[in-house]
C-alpha cells in the first residue's frame, strides 16, 4: 500500500494556522478591552472600595458569575441566533468571535478584579484624603500599579483562547481544532493531527514566554 502523502494538506494546515491566529487575535483584543472595563467596574463598586454602589456590584457580580457557569462548547451553541444576527452566519472564524467574546469575558473580569484588589489599601485611603478624581485613580494609580498582574491575566486568557478556537473549531468555526478533526482524525490521518497539535503547542509556547519577557521587563524597569 503506497503511503499517503501529507504535505499535499500543508495548505489546508496554513489556511487553518491563519484563522486560529485571527480568531485568538481579534477575540483577545476584545476580551481584554471589555474584561478590564468589567473588572474595574466590579473592583470600584464593591464594598469599602473607591466608591461603594451595592446594586452596580451586585447586577454586574450576578452576569459575571452567570457567565462563568456556563461550559463553553453550551455558550457556542446558546449564541447561535445572536451569531447569525452579528455575523450573519453561525459558521467560521468571524462567527467564532462571538462566542469567544462572551464565553471568555466573564473570567478574564474576575481575574482582573483579583488583580486590581492586591493594590494596598494605604494607597486608597491616600488617594481619598488629596482629593483624586476617579479617572486620575484608575490611570496614574489603580492600572499602573497593577500592570503586572493584568499582563499575566492577558497571558493566560489568551492561552484560554487559544484552546477555545479547537473546541469552536470543532462545530464549523475552523482553525486548527477544525483541521485536526477533519483532515487527521476523520481520514484517520495521524500526521496531521500531530501537525496539529504541534502548532497549537508552540502557539500556546509563544504566547506564555511573551509574557512572561513583558512581566520580567516590566519590573526591571521599576
Amino acid at each position: 500500500m503506497k503511503p499517503r502523502d501529507w504535505t499535499q494538506y500543508l495548505p489546508d494546515f496554513w489556511e487553518a494556522l491563519g484563522q486560529t491566529l485571527y480568531m485568538t487575535a481579534l477575540s483577545g483584543l476584545l476580551v481584554i478591552t471589555l474584561g478590564i472595563a468589567i473588572g474595574l467596574v466590579l473592583y470600584l463598586t464593591a464594598p469599602h472600595s473607591w466608591r461603594p454602589n451595592p446594586v452596580i456590584y451586585h447586577t454586574v457580580n450576578t452576569v459575571v458569575n452567570i457567565g462563568r457557569s456556563i461550559p463553553f462548547i453550551i455558550m457556542i451553541v446558546i449564541l447561535i441566533p445572536v451569531t447569525r444576527v452579528i455575523v450573519g452566519t453561525p459558521l467560521g472564524p468571524a462567527a467564532a468571535l462571538v462566542p469567544l467574546t462572551v464565553g471568555f469575558t466573564p473570567f478574564f473580569s474576575r481575574l482582573i478584579e483579583a488583580n486590581l484588589r492586591e493594590l494596598d489599601q494605604g494607597r486608597i485611603e491616600a488617594a481619598k484624603v488629596i482629593g483624586v478624581t476617579t479617572p486620575q485613580f484608575v490611570f496614574r494609580i489603580l492600572l499602573p500599579e497593577s500592570l503586572s498582574g493584568i499582563i499575566g491575566s492577558a497571558t493566560i486568557i489568551l492561552v484560554g483562547l487559544v484552546e477555545g478556537t479547537a473546541v469552536a473549531g470543532a462545530i464549523g468555526a475552523g482553525g486548527v481544532g477544525d483541521f485536526a478533526l477533519t483532515f487527521g482524525y476523520q481520514r484517520w490521518f495521524t500526521e496531521l493531527i500531530v501537525i496539529a497539535v504541534v502548532a497549537m503547542v508552540i502557539l500556546v509556547q509563544v504566547i506564555q514566554i511573551s509574557g512572561d519577557v513583558w512581566i520580567r521587563l516590566r519590573k526591571h524597569k521599576r
